[in-house]
């Protein structure tokens, strides 16, 4: 296993062109940097569960938290490279650390688990929900009446802005009498 035990510095990232995105968690550990390879909905729902873990677990929420430390130049080959399989979470409740456990399809395939292991503390955790949505809608236009992504398809699907109409219908012609 590999242990980075509390990172520096977390972010998040979409690599690659709309449409044909990959998405990873970037840390670092002093000269050492992971990359984990994830889905969009694997990285939207890691977002989640770390604020459900602060909302439900942290004896500080509520409370404002300090800026967290920035990734800053991030290596082309980092030292740990996975493409995630399964992600676990704990929180360590003495340190209010969140604790990302991480495995690939080989370590689970051979039993080897957990491969890849980092504490995130709370302001980095609080950086990090931040930044996941802003990450998961880069390079999507936006409906103008709502804000959420739109679809592929230029559609905003239940759009309350919309008020239940999905598009405009032109009004036909005024007859005017003589």
């Amino acid at each position: 296993m590999i242990d980075f035990g509390l990172v520096d510095a977390l972010d998040a990232e979409a690599v690659g062109v709309p449409g044909e995105r990959t998405f990873r968690v970037r840390a670092n550990k002093d000269d050492n940097y992971a990359a984990l390879w994830l889905e969009k909905e694997q990285l939207t729902l890691l977002g989640r569960s770390f604020s459900q873990l602060l909302a439900e677990r942290s004896k500080q929420r509520g409370q404002s938290v300090d800026d967290a430390t920035e990734m800053g130049p991030f290596p082309a080959t980092p030292q740990v490279d996975l493409q995630v399989a399964r992600l676990g979470l704990d929180f360590d409740e003495d340190s209010e650390h969140i604790v990302l456990l991480a495995d690939d399809a080989g370590a689970l395939e051979r039993g080897d688990t957990p491969t890849f292991r980092m504490e995130i503390n709370r302001s980095q955790a609080v950086s990090f929900i931040r930044l996941v949505e802003d990450v998961v809608a880069s390079g999507r236009p936006l409906c103008p009446l709502c804000t959420r992504v739109l679809e592929e398809d230029g559609s905003c699907i239940a759009c309350p802005g919309s008020n239940g109409h999905a598009k405009d219908i032109p009004l036909p012609p005024l007859e005017l009498d003589d």
